[in-house]
């Protein structure tokens, strides 16, 4: 059979360096390499780069592949078509016979690479084609590029996610791709000057997608990165490019050209998840879903929605949870049904709540994995309090505030819960208003509002006693109570602990006897009567250890530190105090853990480490900021406020009390350690050290190793007092 020739089209050129790719690129010269695997397919959505890495990989794999084509399917409209074109781009017309043959007999002259680009609308020609030419072909590998696997013999996947924000706490691939294009185009940006927080904040407003990075960084040419920033946060369209495909040319054009390829019931799925701003699960998309969808077609939709890269799945955890990037998300609320907004918000508050009401159910006591559940739910709890506030639904307002107030507490956003209990209190009245307002006053003790906190407090425990909801009176009373301890009203305080002991039996509920306890035992120590506090302390500590784990058991160590400190024992305040922070740390309780690291502070001073002592009492104050606190101590002689976290300053305990370190890292780790003390990222250290990134990092992780810490600020730290400090002394 003789098959007349054509010109067979050179391998496509790079149009632009490929910014934040080396592990793909070397997963996929590794998955070429691997003898079970003739054919790579790169999926993700829209515009995350699936042809640009394709293209780069084709110019990597030239001395391995003297035949080498790219052929970009999305000019094909029938699927039939999908074998003819690929003919003509190799070179060939096809005269007579079946086009599969002569396209194999064409691909089995050589080692040959075929990259077959967007291929998820011809999805089934596609891969019959792969798996037709893969099977007679020794010599030759493909590469495909779709948002969904072909899924085909011999197949080799490889996701492409968004690109990082951050690298090792340096701006990351996404931040340098879009400071690059903007360069291009004019900009003078410096992703390491004053630009950066703003550079950052953009990429993760984009999820560190390229296809709109690009896109955005033409805006860059005629306005700042902050004037983007606060553009983006408003909602900004993104602009069209000049070339390539039209599916290629926006990120709405992208995310349309994917919608397409969907069944209906997917789409108005699809449409109606964009309502979550965070994760979600099976159960909250089946509550948002179109009425009269059966579970099983929404489970269906969900792996139809993953299978075209529109969701994330997380598989994880005990329960698979889904996310979509935020400009897919924008992009599915976009095409919602505006007549439908209000029943879909209804929907969605109440899915919200259902979810947030069972951590709640399950436990009062958290543990650090509730708190993490719950920290996926929050930016939908958030968007779900406005919702009911702005609809006056009070069951769904008090169900949301007196499921998450206690979250906010444990994970100190004491003020941001505070503004939005008090945001919420106009939507309420009767006794739904006296429930949120003694959650207001627990808030305003917290952050040291004491006068408005004692009128709340009083209040709302006279409209309970009164009006009920009784139910709620036993924490109303414990709030007034630990508002007069706070304003040393120490007998007060004693007579509402005393009130709501009489109101539960300790065998039924040990742990809220526990929980007594230890506030009460708090209160006594505040009042000074330090054998009555150890007393209760100890038996809230004995309590909480055999029912673990309890966010509150690391304030009790911590004020039983407090009683070993008055009574002179600094070893057992250091033990217990470190062991209290270590167990808050885990929550980022910022509100407990703040007078243990004052109290700290008081530790480390008295054993001569004043330094250190005063690194504590600095980050006792940043803890108070960060959650909103307009703390007595706070002065203006605290400008040099200290970034320690509530890990970081127990290890600077620790530290403290271990023996100094010489001779503990090779003199190579030493030279790496002082450059991280200079503050190089381990791109820098490499070029510095003329080694790779691979060794740097290998070495800074053997150096925390060894010193025991966990982050690069405490290796500084390290040098500065066992070298730098020495030998200044």
């Amino acid at each position: 059979m003789t098959v007349p020739a054509l010109a067979p089209r050179p391998f496509a050129p790079r149009r632009t360096e490929l910014v934040g790719r080396d592990r793909e690129i070397e997963e996929v010269l590794r998955a070429v390499d691997a003898a079970e695997h003739s054919v790579l397919t790169i999926t993700g959505v829209g515009g995350s780069g699936k042809t640009s890495l394709a293209v780069e990989a084709g110019h990597r794999l030239a001395g391995q592949f003297g035949r080498r084509w790219l052929v970009d399917l999305t000019a094909v409209d029938h699927p039939e078509d999908v074998v003819v074109h690929v003919l003509h781009a190799v070179g060939l017309r096809s005269a007579h016979g079946d086009p599969h043959d002569v396209l194999t007999a064409e691909l089995q002259r050589g080692p040959s690479l075929l990259v077959l680009d967007n291929c998820e609308h011809v999805l089934d020609a596609a891969a019959h084609l792969v798996g037709v030419v893969a099977a007679t072909c020794p010599e030759l590998t493909i590469i495909a590029t779709s948002r969904r696997p072909l899924d085909v013999p011999g197949e080799h996947r490889l996701s492409l996610g968004p690109l990082p924000v951050t690298d090792d706490g340096a701006p990351g691939a996404a931040v340098r791709l879009l400071a690059a294009r903007a360069n291009a185009l004019g900009a003078r940006l410096d992703v390491g000057g004053p630009e950066r927080h703003h550079l950052l904040s953009v990429c993760r407003r984009l999820d560190g997608i390229p296809l709109p990075l690009v896109l955005v960084a033409t805006h860059l040419r005629t306005m700042t990165p902050a004037e983007l920033d606060g553009r983006l946060a408003q909602g900004l369209g993104l602009p069209s490019l000049r070339g390539g495909t039209a599916h290629q040319r926006t990120m709405t054009a992208s995310l349309d050209w994917s919608l397409a390829l969907l069944s209906d019931e997917a789409v108005g799925l699809y449409r109606r998840l964009g309502t979550f701003v965070g994760g979600f699960d099976a159960a909250s998309a089946i509550a948002v879903g179109p009425p009269g969808t059966t579970p099983e077609r929404v489970a269906e939709t969900l792996c139809e929605l993953v299978d075209h890269s529109l969701l994330e799945a997380d598989t994880t955890g005990s329960t698979t949870r889904y996310r979509m990037l935020a400009v897919v998300r924008e992009h599915a609320r976009a095409g919602q049904d505006h007549g439908a907004d209000a029943d879909l918000a209804v929907a969605h508050r109440r899915a919200v709540l259902e979810r947030v009401a069972s951590h709640r159910h399950r436990s009062r006591y958290f543990s650090p994995d509730q708190v993490a559940e719950l920290e996926d739910l929050h930016d939908d709890v958030v968007a779900a309090i406005d919702s009911a506030v702005a609809a006056r639904d009070a069951p769904v307002i008090v169900g949301l505030l007196t499921s998450t107030i206690r979250f906010w507490r444990v994970t100190g956003r004491i003020r941001f819960g505070l503004d939005r209990t008090i945001g919420a209190l106009d939507a309420l009245d009767g006794p739904d208003r006296s429930v949120i307002e003694y959650l207001r006053a627990d808030q305003e003790r917290l952050l040291g509002l004491l006068g408005e906190a004692a009128v709340h407090a009083r209040d709302s425990l006279e409209q309970i006693r009164r009006d009920g909801p009784h139910a709620w009176l036993p924490f109303a009373l414990g709030v007034h109570g630990d508002v007069a301890a706070a304003q040393g009203r120490f007998d007060d305080a004693r007579a509402a602990y005393h009130e709501v002991s009489g109101m539960y039996d300790p065998q039924d509920d040990p742990r809220l006897h526990a929980l007594w306890c230890a506030n009460l035992g708090g209160i006594e120590l505040a009042a000074g009567q330090d054998d009555t506090a150890a007393e209760l302390l100890e038996e809230a500590l004995e309590i909480f250890l055999v029912h673990p784990p309890v966010w509150l058991v690391g304030r009790v160590r911590g004020h039983l530190g407090v009683v070993a400190r008055r009574r002179g024992d600094i070893t057992s305040a250091t033990s217990l105090l470190l062991q209290g922070l270590d167990d808050l740390a885990r929550y980022n309780a910022l509100a407990e853990a703040a007078p243990l690291v004052d109290e700290l502070a008081l530790v480390l001073a008295a054993t001569g480490r004043p330094r250190d002592a005063e690194d504590c009492r600095l980050a006792a104050v940043a803890m108070r900021r960060r959650m909103g606190s307009p703390d007595p101590t706070d002065t203006e002689d605290a400008d040099g406020e200290s970034t320690l976290s509530i890990v970081e300053v127990v290890e600077l305990g620790r530290r403290a009390a271990r023996p100094r370190r010489d001779g503990l890292l090779t003199p190579r780790e030493l030279e790496v350690a002082h450059l991280v003390a200079e503050g190089m990222t381990n791109p820098q250290i490499a070029a510095r050290l003329v080694i790779s990134p691979g060794t740097a990092r290998t070495h800074v992780e053997r150096i925390r190793t060894k010193l025991g810490v966990g982050s690069r600020v405490q290796v500084a730290r390290w040098v500065l007092e066992e070298y730098v400090d020495r030998q200044m002394r």
